[in-house]
């Protein structure tokens, strides 16, 4: 039997981000993700030389999956952006831990690094949507600025209370938003 080492190395991937979701950055050892597969710690060890590899890897399968998403799902500019947010279950489980990973990189030069790629990917992906719907005379960067803004804010705001930023809500403001920032473009109803 072939044993798919991508496939192996991206379910640990997985199960590291279920665990940095549910109980943070620090409760992912090598010893509890081994645990949480049900095998001994050789089965991470085989793939990853330590738990910073481990994170890392972690991180770069959770931007995948992430660009994925916003790159196949949406259908038009506030559909993208609610993408984008903690709009549903698996989104709030995904930002908690991208927020795990970014009070690391406030400490970690490297993670602060691979922040900042994947902060410009997602201005690179906002950019090219504002400037698929806005006029010619629209600044790209500083509305992709302003729209990465506001959906890391409402994200955050959503985390810790959400209740008061349900689906709709957040789409609602998202609306709004975009309706000021990009006056007449043609938003959904």
């Amino acid at each position: 039997m072939t044993v798919d080492h991508n496939a192996r190395r991206q379910r640990i991937a997985e199960v590291t981000a279920e665990v940095i979701a549910r109980e943070g950055l620090e409760a992912a050892t090598i010893r509890r993700i081994s645990a949480e597969l049900g095998g001994p710690t050789k089965t991470i060890t085989y793939y990853f030389s330590d738990k910073q590899e481990l994170l890392r890897f972690t991180w770069e399968h959770m931007a995948e999956l992430y660009y994925e998403k916003v790159s196949r799902e949406p259908v038009n500019i506030i559909d993208s952006l609610l993408a984008m947010t903690t709009a549903d279950e698996k989104s709030i489980l995904r930002w908690r831990v991208y927020v795990a990973f970014w009070d690391r990189a406030t400490r970690d030069a490297e993670f602060a690094q691979a922040q900042r790629t994947h902060m410009d990917m997602t201005l690179k992906l906002l950019g090219n949507l504002v400037r698929t719907l806005a006029p010619a005379d629209t600044d790209v960067e500083r509305t992709s600025l302003l729209l990465n803004a506001l959906v890391q804010g409402i994200s955050l705001q959503s985390l810790v209370d959400q209740e008061r930023w349900p689906r709709e809500r957040i789409r609602s403001a998202l609306t709004e938003q975009v309706a000021m920032l990009l006056p007449g473009i043609k938003l959904p109803s």
